[in-house]
């Protein structure tokens, strides 16, 4: 068991390690083309179906009829708990006795564990909850972009946590991003004092570029502390890891129903507003979670970064046609393009 975790967290995580890092490389060769063009298409849906979807559902439904968004991160914690749970019966070959002995052992027998993931799941929580309030007060194209700072806040945290250095090309990358997140607000500032409001009412740029901003920091942080636990956790298994995160998720997501819309909730029902597209959203957010765990132990991050990239231009284009006065200026094309290209210098440096 202790083996395979070993294997886990060495195809799963950035290391210096020689070893491990071809460990990797051989891991990425290993996988055909085809799939890695699968990884990207996939990818790039579930981001940009995400974002599309709350921006439209946000900014096209009147008030009354708004579903509460605590019950959506709530509910794909949910789905995300049950599929972890499903993996580890498959580890177990689908023997009741076997994941009974392993949750026992692992999940249930470690509760300082279970503590531990307490930590990225309340972060991850608040990232998803923040998310809504972000794509309420922003376009999609401009929340896509901005987005995208957690790629400085990870890198921060890394070097505040695991002792990482980065190289000058990746800081050049770095002040490349910043240059183009500050292009697309530049643009975005200039054009939100004279849009109307939407059907949800009026919308508060300076609200919603603080919630974006905070949801980088909060993604950051849970990253790089994810990434340490796995690191440090021993020999617990990848899928426990994840389950033990899931089920604290599902506390702090539950919590947050309960501070945030206890009022609602109570009066009109917990699907209040529920419709096909509200449902595209919790599985976005849940399969897309679960599913980014599962890409990294098999391919490199720059796969990741391309499918990050290409959401950013598939959100802008579809932005235009689904929503009413949405206006690409020059600064935010500039911006747009200079964050794509500094994501993909950023998750090419072999380090």
């Amino acid at each position: 068991m202790a083996s395979k975790s070993k294997e886990d967290r060495e195809l799963l995580l950035p290391t210096d390690d020689p070893k491990a890092a071809g460990t990797r490389r051989n891991a990425d060769q290993k996988v055909g083309l085809g799939f890695k063009i699968y990884v990207i298409v996939f990818m790039t849906i579930l981001w940009s179906g995400y974002t599309l979807c709350v921006r439209y559902t946000r900014s096209t439904t009147p008030p009354d009829q708004l579903y509460a968004s605590t019950t959506v991160v709530f509910l794909a914690e949910f789905v995300k708990f049950f599929i972890a749970a499903f993996f580890i019966f498959k580890d177990s070959h689908f023997n009741v006795a076997s994941a009974k002995k392993l949750l026992d052992r692992e999940f249930f027998g470690r509760p300082t564990e279970l503590l531990k993931m307490s930590v990225p799941s309340l972060a991850y929580a608040l990232q998803n909850n923040l998310d809504f309030v972000a794509l309420s007060n922003l376009d999609a194209g401009v929340y896509q972009v901005t987005a995208q700072l957690k790629v400085v806040t990870t890198a921060l945290f890394m070097m505040a946590f695991l002792g990482r250095r980065f190289s000058l090309r990746r800081w050049a990358a770095i002040i490349l991003l910043f240059a183009g997140v500050a292009a697309v607000q530049y643009d975005a500032a200039s054009s939100s004092s004279s849009k109307p409001s939407t059907v949800s009412g009026k919308e508060n740029y300076a609200l919603g570029l603080v919630a974006v901003l905070s949801t980088s920091l909060t993604a950051g942080f849970a990253g790089v502390y994810f990434e340490k636990m796995l690191k440090d956790g021993g020999s617990t298994p990848f899928w426990v890891r994840n389950l033990q995160m899931y089920s604290c998720g599902m506390i702090s997501a539950g919590i947050g129903c309960f501070i945030g819309d206890n009022e609602s909730i109570s009066a009109n029902g917990f699907f209040h507003g529920y419709n096909a597209k509200v449902f595209a959203i919790v599985a976005c957010l849940s399969v897309g979670g679960v599913y980014i765990s599962l890409v990294m132990k098999h391919l490199d991050n720059l796969y990741k970064s391309f499918a990050a990239a290409v959401s950013i231009i598939c959100v802008v284009i579809f932005s235009i046609f689904l929503f009413e006065n949405v206006v690409i200026g020059i600064y935010f094309l500039f911006g747009s393009m200079t964050v794509c290209a500094a994501i993909c210098i950023y998750n090419s440096v072999n380090e």
